[in-house]
């Protein structure tokens, strides 16, 4: 059967009349666009059949829905078009999944820290064995170490036991145990040796972040990221805990794709450090708390279902081969302690990072993503919770949405008087569409231009041929066809405005409802962590009311403090400790059936900033 050959990446796959072209594109490992899993919903994964061996399918109706015209021209959507025989496809540009821009900076909000990795080096001289009163080679290992450092009886597991007799015998003199938490050997070097090293990671939904650290100087040696591999399974987690229960081997699937980006990047970072990644003797991960389960293996299907409970919440500790986590035989992997099914150790790791747990005054934590993780409070108490913002601030639901890669639109401004709009796009590069933070500066423009009006609606009266009746309502043209890398006119319609309005009101919504519930206290500072919250404009973020107390709370983004969070437990077993008081004692509150949160979800829809606010009223 002839093939369907995928242009531009002249990739080839046998078509088996069942499979759509999404379903083959994932196979042929070619990264289109498909934010929603393949469950026809966001209408991102467009393609042109340029040429087919038979006729096409008929198109549904949410495709005749999204694509138009543009039926006429051979587009498609992959997640709904099964091909029989073979046919050339192209995927148009704004279909290709690039390479995100990804946070990997570390928050500026941070505290000393003390070196106290949880491993060791322990040198010690073994004596020879005697003829006359023969002691094993362990033996004689654990003696000495107990002379030497007090330390009776550690564990030595099979792997460890293996490398006893070549390194008692080798031609350097004495022998390196590392230690862990002094309670097992878990590696052995001849001679004498202090190097350590060991690896944070930062596992989000989109993208993943490695910090290589010397745990000898707390040195970082190397900072390596990735796009998590999962999303060519599934955009968000809730794709992908669905993805586990349509699947028999779902779960396995993802579990391995996840692991096998990780063994990526730590031999990317071993290379640029120079170092072997079998003397990496610790990690530790933080990550929302589906990933946190997708990493273990741990069934994730009942985080979708009310009450939402996690499989565990504390710390757990795992061999690191038991994981498939390529770094030292008998290395552990920490994963830090989670609260709850939507706030994960990532928000733990970001407050232990900020030290939010540690102020006097208290102070608004906001994770701006898929799901809005909040935290509200200080030294003296500390309250979190989790909203479902929907996916508008990561480009998800929005006509020209698009992740945070080379050609998104990150900020425009749009002239009051003549409409003219300048933008700035990722890498100077010609649009595409909108990353989160661009979708937020163009709404925030638009109403700063009257255009958009108090109620989320357009203001048809304006005067301007960039304002204009579409598929979706009212839309305004943010940059012509002409300008554009796709070739046709990006907008910001009436829908993506809904859009938007649902998800600043989740987030207003949630943070509210923790300062009511703390006593409704005055705070100094707004932390906004992840990549959109650091990238967006804090009076952007003011404009369109994403959060309470923007005009007299200072707003600072705080980089990527999951990912310091997590070094931080790696580097001093003490912040560990303190990571899981903090998941302990922060309140947890969910929203789902809090009558006050919904009261104020309506109420925050508003934009209160726009031109005809007070008319309203």
């Amino acid at each position: 059967m002839p093939p369907v050959i995928f242009h531009p990446f002249e990739k080839e796959i046998e078509p088996d009349g069942h499979s759509t072209l999404l379903d083959l594109a994932r196979k042929a490992g070619i990264p289109l666009e498909a934010p929603c899993g393949g469950k026809q919903i966001c209408g991102k994964c467009r393609v042109v059949v340029e040429r087919g061996e038979g006729p096409l399918p008929p198109v549904s109706e949410r495709g005749q829905e999204v694509l138009g015209e543009l039926i006429q021209e051979g587009y498609r959507l992959a997640c709904e078009t099964v091909l029989s025989c073979g046919a050339s496809v192209w995927i148009p540009e704004g279909g290709r999944r690039g390479r995100q821009t990804i946070l990997t900076s570390d928050t500026r909000h941070t505290y000393p820290v003390t070196l106290r990795p949880r491993v060791n080096c322990c040198y010690v001289e073994v004596p020879e064995p005697v003829i006359d009163a023969v002691a094993a080679d362990r033996e004689r290992l654990l003696a000495a170490l107990e002379k030497g450092y007090g330390i009776r009886s550690p564990e030595m597991d099979l792997f460890v036991l293996r490398q006893l007799p070549q390194a008692l015998r080798s031609h350097d003199k004495g022998v390196t145990a590392v230690i862990h938490d002094m309670k097992e050997i878990i590696d052995l070097r001849p001679g004498r040796e202090d190097c350590l090293y060991g690896v944070a990671f930062d596992v989000g939904t989109t993208t993943v972040v490695a910090f290589l650290m010397d745990l000898s100087s707390g040195e970082k040696r190397a900072v390596v990221p990735a796009m998590n591999p999962q999303i060519a399974l599934g955009d968000d987690v809730i794709t992908r805990i669905s993805f586990c229960q349509e699947s028999p081997d779902g779960l396995e699937r993802l579990r391995t794709e996840i692991v096998g980006c990780m063994n990526g990047l730590v031999n990317q970072a071993s290379a640029q450090a120079g170092i072997d990644p079998g003397r990496i003797m610790e990690a530790t991960v933080v990550g929302n708390t589906a990933m946190h389960h997708l990493l273990a293996g741990l069934d994730p299907r009942h985080l979708a279902q009310a009450p939402y409970p996690p499989v565990l919440q504390a710390g757990q500790a795992i061999k690191a081969r038991d994981v498939g986590l390529h770094i030292g035989n008998s290395a552990y992997v920490r994963l830090l302690p989670l609260k709850a099914g939507f706030v994960g150790s990532d928000t733990v790791a970001g407050i232990l990072a900020t030290g939010l747990h540690r102020r006097k005054s208290p102070g608004l934590l906001i994770d701006l993503g898929t799901n809005g993780e909040i935290v509200f409070g200080n030294r003296d108490r500390m309250l979190c919770c989790s909203t479902a913002a929907g996916p508008a601030f990561e480009g998800g639901h929005i006509r020209w949405g698009m992740r945070a890669s080379a050609g998104a639109i990150e900020r425009l401004q749009i002239d009051p008087s003549t409409f003219d709009v300048r933008w700035a796009a990722i890498d100077e590069k010609r649009p595409l569409g909108l990353c989160g933070s661009g979708i937020i500066s163009a709404a925030a423009e638009m109403i700063r231009s009257g255009i958009i009006l108090s109620r989320g609606n357009m203001n048809d009266a304006l005067q301007t041929p960039r304002l204009r009746e579409g598929e979706d309502g009212w839309e305004f043209v943010l940059v012509w066809g002409s300008d554009t890398a796709a070739g046709q006119d990006i907008v910001f319609t009436q829908k993506d405005v809904a859009e938007l309005q649902v998800a600043k009101a989740a987030v207003y919504a949630g943070a509210m409802v923790l300062i009511e519930r703390y006593g409704d206290v005055p705070f100094r500072q707004i932390l906004l962590a992840g990549a959109c919250g650091n990238y967006v404009d804090p009076e952007d973020a003011c404009t369109i009311g994403l959060f309470p107390g923007c005009l007299e709370a200072k707003v600072v983004g705080v980089g990527n403090a999951a990912g310091h969070g997590a070094c931080l437990a790696l580097l001093d077993k003490n912040r560990w400790r303190e990571a899981e008081r903090i998941a302990r004692d922060a309140a947890y509150v969910e929203l789902a059936a809090d009558v006050r949160f919904q009261e104020l979800f309506v109420s925050s829809m508003w934009f209160t900033w726009a031109k005809d606010f007070e008319d309203d009223f």
